[in-house]
């Protein structure tokens, strides 16, 4: 994409999610959570960090998949599916790599060193890591990616799509050109209850609760009870450059959509201390979706109408995002450990590490981009 054809205001969105994932996982260490983290505050945690990853966990992983799917048709076809396939392979499958043999060990290494197991770090690499036994059947674990989960789903997404593209080029008429579509607002709330009812059937009949990460046919690392929204969105994201309905979604009245989204959180909240946690999370399966797709569409309008420029600061902020993304969480836990001693209340270490940790990944993604050669990754 040309610079004069830019999305200014996609690339500063995707700028603001992660500082949200930043703060999200900052406060996995504060805050009330069914899920593990690298580092764990000793005293009392701050519970109601517990409805900031609710509505977190809502919408910005699929609204990350929707913007990464929207930017795949031009890619393929700008580059072709060997280019394209080979990109990717270099662009996530080297962090995956560097995750799954670097990063993620080493951040168990020192959680395990501070609960006090004194295993030194090749017995702990080699046995305890990858689970190699000698006297054993099996003799490997399956490789945890951490969070970067989310580029092992691109990666495997990317594959996926070349290799439909490739079917429907066999079979069908070539992909021609498209009159722009309109979203309809029916479209938007069959699109919510379809959701809404995966959703439930997916945690409920399927036995998928929140925070149950499984490893998909051995490898593929998902937590299934947010799969129908991540598919959804980043297939949404294909037809909204297919379709070319982005524009019809994102006029300055559809910045209102934050108001059911936000709306619908704020009612839940409030039957939740009010007639208890039954009730406010009745039905919250639909009430979920509305959430993510009202959030989703008001940022989307709101972005483009008030951040669709790049200044200076935003076009450094913008090209590290992916940086930030992949170190961010070395940072967290490490400014998480540095913080330890200090007697102070959960919530101030919260603010103050978040505080830090978000210059601290992307300045990490800036020095690492100058070494030569990692700007094709990064």
């Amino acid at each position: 994409m040309t610079d004069k054809n830019r999305l200014y205001y996609l690339d500063n969105l995707k700028v603001f999610l992660i500082i949200l994932v930043i703060i999200h996982h900052v406060g996995q260490a504060y805050g009330a959570t069914g899920g593990s983290w690298f580092y764990a505050y000793p005293g009392e945690r701050v519970k109601p960090l517990g409805l900031f990853f609710l509505f977190n966990a809502s919408f910005f992983m699929g609204l990350f998949f929707f913007i990464s799917g929207y930017f795949f048709p031009p890619s393929l076809d700008r580059h072709g599916p060997r280019q394209f396939i080979a990109d990717k392979l270099i662009r996530f499958g080297i962090p995956l790599m560097f995750a799954a043999f670097i990063m993620s060990p080493l951040l168990e290494f020192v959680k395990d060193l501070h609960n006090g197991n004194d295993t030194g770090f090749k017995d702990f690499y080699i046995h305890h890591w990858f689970g190699y036994a000698p006297d054993t059947a099996s003799h490997l674990r399956p490789v945890i990616f951490a969070h970067l989960w989310f580029i092992e789903h691109l990666l495997i997404y990317a594959i996926l799509y070349v290799a439909i593209r490739a079917m429907r080029r066999k079979f069908a008429a070539p992909i021609s050109p498209s009159p722009p579509r309109k979203l309809s607002l029916y479209s938007i709330v069959l699109y919510i209850a379809a959701l809404g009812m995966m959703t439930h059937l997916m945690r409920t009949a399927w036995g998928f609760p929140h925070d149950r990460w499984i490893l998909f046919l051995g490898f593929i690392q998902m937590e299934p009870a947010h799969i129908p929204q991540y598919l959804s969105l980043f297939t949404m994201g294909i037809f909204a450059y297919r379709w070319s309905f982005l524009e019809s979604i994102t006029t300055p009245r559809h910045i209102l959509w934050l108001l059911p989204g936000l709306g619908i959180y704020v009612i839940t909240i409030i039957q939740i201390y009010s007639a208890g946690r039954d009730q406010g999370f009745f039905l919250w399966e639909y009430r979920e979706a509305l959430l993510c797709v009202g959030v989703c569409i008001g940022l989307l309008a709101l972005f483009r109408k008030i951040f669709n420029r790049r200044g200076h600061i935003m076009h450094i902020l913008s090209d590290n995002a992916f940086g930030a993304y992949i170190f961010h969480v070395p940072i967290v836990v490490a400014l998480q450990y540095a913080f330890d001693p200090v007697p102070a209340k959960a919530f101030t270490l919260f603010m103050v590490v978040s505080f830090l940790s978000i210059p601290g990944s992307f300045c990490a993604s800036i020095l690492v981009r100058l070494i030569p050669g990692m700007k094709r990754i990064l």
